[in-house]
């Protein structure tokens, strides 16, 4: 018989913990495809409970991940984080 395994996801907690352990003023990014390809401007709870983090301007189709407060997809084809306060700057096409 195999080992009974508990997968585990991070939790805010977890999260806040690892942070405070990081330098911090430094921006935040999300690693995907091999390349830090998002920043993390934007945080909230899902509807269905979890804590998501986004870029600024993001689009949303699945009802769960949006915002408590947010439409479904049934009221609003997708959901949109909000947009940079700052607007489209250079800083936004530097190398990572």
């Amino acid at each position: 018989m195999l080992p009974a395994f508990k997968i585990t996801e991070m939790t805010v907690k977890d999260l806040i913990e690892k942070l405070k352990e990081l330098p911090q003023e430094a921006r935040v990014f999300h690693l995907w495809d091999g390349e830090p390809r998002t920043a993390i401007n934007v945080v909230y709870e899902t509807k269905n409970g979890a804590v998501m983090t986004a870029d600024y301007g993001q689009v949303c189709y699945s009802s769960s991940a949006r915002p408590k407060d947010a439409k479904n997809s049934e009221e609003d084809r997708y959901w949109q984080t909000e947009k940079d306060p700052r607007g489209y700057t250079e800083e936004d096409e530097f190398d990572y």
